[in-house]
């Protein structure tokens, strides 16, 4: 069964919701870029959505499109205390899932990321273009 999907601002109103404030009080800030050619040429208008199942729920954090430079800057996701201290022990950081997807280019892109408690986490995505190979000789003749 899929999870039903919902919004932050709706699943602040339900019972799962404190928990998972308690587990990330903190903020931490997400850049997104879109290229393609090995980040020459940035990719504007490309649907970026952030997304972590909770329970039953898919909840939607954040939802956007690039802009003119393939950028999408200071997006805010809930996440743990990012601890300073000299320790030997990893970080504490939340997955969410996010997804990118442009018209005229290859499927759907998926990708985890961690976030961290005031921490900025840069993701790149690599499009590839769609080429149309109608009309084009199998053998390059």
């Amino acid at each position: 069964m899929n999870p039903e999907i919902i919004t932050f601002e709706e699943f602040q109103k339900t019972n799962l919701y404190p928990e998972f404030a308690s587990e990330n009080p903190s903020k931490g800030t997400l850049k997104v870029q879109v290229f393609t050619a090995y980040k020459a040429v940035p990719i504007a208008d490309c649907e970026i959505v952030i997304f972590k199942t909770i329970g039953n729920k898919k909840v939607v954090f954040f939802s956007g499109r690039t802009d003119s430079s393939g950028i999408i800057d200071n997006i805010s996701l809930p996440a743990p205390v990012n601890a300073t201290t000299m320790t030997m022990e990893a970080p504490l950081y939340t997955i969410y899932d996010m997804t990118a997807i442009h018209v005229g280019y290859e499927t759907i892109k998926q990708y985890q990321i961690g976030m961290l408690g005031n921490i900025k986490v840069i993701q790149y995505v690599r499009m590839t273009p769609l080429v149309d190979l109608e009309g084009v000789e199998q053998n390059g003749n």
